[in-house]
């Protein structure tokens, strides 16, 4: 599904001061460590690792604290997971209800696109929203090269009942497992067709994200700002482009979803054993949560 520029990874790669063999080496450094922590439920794959170090900027270090927490983390915030499996009816409703996917081409070879909008009205569910994200993520840590994210999203279909949905203790959960735990790194958030509440959802974000990260969300009227982003090969037919139409990349990402559901069902098990975990775990710096909620008004 995923389209990933052999050029880009070498640019990266040079970037770091990396090469081929190096990365070889980072990651046997990295399985010969997760053989000595008992608690861990398994010995990951190289391409998981490698994205892994990518996104930590090969630190050893830090690497090996992402991969551990990849796997404590379903144990400390369960709700963000427990739904997330693709065989589940709320799965399956979420896709009838709404448009979730990634774009196969990455922006400028580099960013992964992320792009979300309602079909309907009074219908969306934000913690069964997190959770089929971070879904995607799984598949992309097989498949992709993870270098940015650029999150878009169409709001034409977001009611004033939808805003005052999201619960802004879970979203900085979502925005702490996104940046914290997985190390992704979030480019830009573009939100369109903006209805005249959306302060509502400026509010929330406000108070959940940190202000430097806060300053790359833009707001824009129209969907005139997607024809300055998106190839023409691949906008959706919706918005004037030649690429596939919602229902199709609907489709494709239910598909890829589907195409793994052995390790879905695996992660559904899939937990650490904190009794044989050789040091205490302290995630209080971890998941931390900026800004107080109790400041946000959504009358």
């Amino acid at each position: 599904m995923y389209s990933v520029s052999e050029d880009v990874k070498k640019n990266v790669y040079k970037t770091f001061g990396r090469n081929e063999q190096m990365i070889e080496d980072d990651v046997l450094i990295i399985k010969t460590w997760m053989k000595t922590q008992p608690h861990l439920p398994e010995l990951m794959e190289d391409v998981k690792i490698k994205n892994f170090l990518n996104l930590n900027k090969f630190s050893i270090e830090k690497t090996k604290q992402k991969i551990d927490m990849y796997y404590t983390i379903r144990s400390i915030t369960p709700e963000l997971f427990e739904v997330s499996n693709p065989k589940l009816e709320v799965t399956k409703n979420l896709f009838n209800n709404s448009y979730l996917f990634t774009f196969p081409k990455q922006l400028n070879g580099v960013h992964r696109v992320y792009f979300s909008k309602q079909k309907k009205m009074n219908t969306l569910n934000p913690l069964e929203f997190y959770n089929v994200w971070f879904s995607i993520f799984e598949i992309r840590l097989q498949e992709d090269f993870m270098v940015d994210d650029y999150i878009i999203a169409d709001l034409d279909s977001y009611s004033l009942s939808d805003m005052k949905n999201i619960n802004p203790m879970i979203l900085s959960k979502f925005f702490g497992v996104y940046k914290k735990v997985y190390a992704l790194r979030l480019k830009k958030i573009i939100l369109f067709n903006c209805p005249s509440y959306v302060s509502i959802l400026t509010a929330i974000l406000k108070a959940v994200m940190k202000p430097k990260l806060f300053e790359r969300i833009e707001f824009h009227p129209d969907a005139e700002v997607l024809k300055k982003i998106i190839c023409k090969e691949e906008l959706p037919k919706e918005y004037g482009g030649e690429g596939l139409s919602l229902d199709e990349y609907n489709a494709m990402m239910q598909t890829k979803l589907s195409q793994y559901q052995g390790r879905f069902d695996q992660l559904d098990k899939l937990r650490v054993n904190e009794n044989l975990r050789p040091q205490k775990l302290d995630n209080d710096e971890i998941m931390g949560f900026y800004g107080s909620f109790k400041q946000i008004n959504i009358d």
